[in-house]
């Protein structure tokens, strides 16, 4: 018997994805019970464990408020993208499967790069991606240390080994030399501006992600770069990446 589609029971709550064993429902405006659409995601799924609310996107670490509402009270999990396990925790990281298209696609971006800094590199996501795919060396860093001790479990859970160093720091003074890596990757996109400076002093090239309405506004903040749209954030607002040359 073919399964009912999901949006067809409860109308404007068809928006979730799956992590690991976990599923996370983004809200809409139409008011639901979500907590019943919560149990039939996991009469559906039968090998989902839990089921969270994501509310918003909060602080410095960029972490989803997220609330309960079925199954099991877990908040760890392994997933799999584009080939790779990643071990995460939910309530501590930020993660958002539907980019793995676009962090595969930054393995085209390497070229010549060498020495690779993954800049704000939470549980690790861009930098597993480019030393699995690309077998380059990359410095992956953050302030989150809980992202770094998962991404030190996803290196293991991978057998990646000298391929990836893992640097606990504040990106406001970043402990690396002038033009220490040819290439960076600064995915920070509601804060981004705040860092160039200090990003482009320890880079030669930056991949900047930024949270802004156009173009142009990305030009104007962080300069010249073909910009590409990777995600639609809200009607307004939209993550752009470009490859700006640091001066």
């Amino acid at each position: 018997m073919k399964t009912e589609r999901l949006n067809k029971i409860f109308r404007g709550a068809r928006s979730f994805y799956i992590i690991g064993d976990i599923a996370i429902v983004t809200p809409k405006k139409v008011e639901i019970d979500y907590k019943s659409f919560a149990r039939k995601i996991m009469e559906t799924h039968p090998k989902i464990k839990a089921v969270y609310l994501k509310r918003k996107v909060s602080g410095g670490f960029r972490i989803n408020d997220l609330e309960f509402l079925a199954g099991e009270k877990i908040t760890t999990t392994v997933f799999k993208e584009n080939g790779i396990r990643f071990y995460v925790d939910i309530s501590k990281v930020y993660v958002n499967p539907s980019l793995g298209g676009d962090r595969l696609r930054n393995v085209e971006l390497l070229d010549d790069n060498r020495i690779i800094l993954d800049a704000f590199t939470g549980y690790g996501a861009i930098a597993l991606n480019l030393a699995h795919k690309k077998r380059v060396y990359v410095v992956a860093g953050d302030i989150n240390i809980d992202g770094l001790y998962m991404l030190k479990k996803s290196l293991s859970l991978n057998k990646i080994k000298g391929l990836i160093d893992i640097v606990n720091y504040d990106a406001y003074n970043l402990p690396f030399r002038e033009k220490s890596f040819d290439l960076t990757f600064a995915d920070n996109p509601t804060m981004i501006v705040e860092f160039k400076e200090e990003l482009c002093r320890v880079s030669k090239n930056v991949v900047f992600y930024f949270l802004t309405n156009s173009e142009e506004d990305a030009t104007q903040k962080l300069g010249k770069a073909n910009w590409t749209r990777v995600k639609d954030y809200s009607k307004d607002l939209f993550i752009f990446k470009g490859n700006v040359r640091c001066q």
